[in-house]
């Protein structure tokens, strides 16, 4: 192997992970002043974060972040994306059956991460209704 075709192929691996990069935070982006937002950590060590922005009563853009498993992953997703364009009444009743209903079924070993997603929303939930974003972490 030459260094040319070494030198290539680190081109070809450094411009998968610039554009990986750029892909996954356009997909992702970041609320620089949530009107709710909330980080609690769960029973099994899981953490979800879940930022909410409201425009006239309405969720107008959500984040959500963790750091646990794949299940954990799409619960939180499927959180956020119910939260879009609902109002806090709507929020309220939203809760692990109908995040599971966006998700399907999960295993019985990981029903918590539907639990734990529920309850973030309705904490971010929460700090939008006590005026603004809490500063520290909450336990479950």
């Amino acid at each position: 192997m030459s260094f040319l075709n070494i030198g290539a192929a680190f081109l070809v691996l450094l411009a998968v992970t610039i554009t990986w990069f750029f892909v996954y935070y356009y997909a992702n982006p970041v609320l620089d002043s949530p009107d709710g937002l909330a980080k609690v950590v769960g029973n099994c060590g899981d953490t979800m974060e879940i930022g909410l922005q409201f425009k006239d009563g309405r969720v107008v853009a959500t984040q959500s972040w963790t750091n646990g498993c794949s299940f954990s992953k799409h619960c939180v997703e499927a959180a956020v994306a119910i939260a879009q364009n609902k109002s806090v009444d709507e929020l309220k009743k939203v809760n692990m059956i109908s995040i599971m209903e966006v998700t399907g079924t999960l295993p019985d070993t990981h029903l918590h991460c539907a639990q734990l997603a529920e309850l973030t929303l309705q904490r971010s939930v929460g700090s939008y209704l006590a005026g603004g974003p809490a500063k520290s972490d909450t336990k479950s």
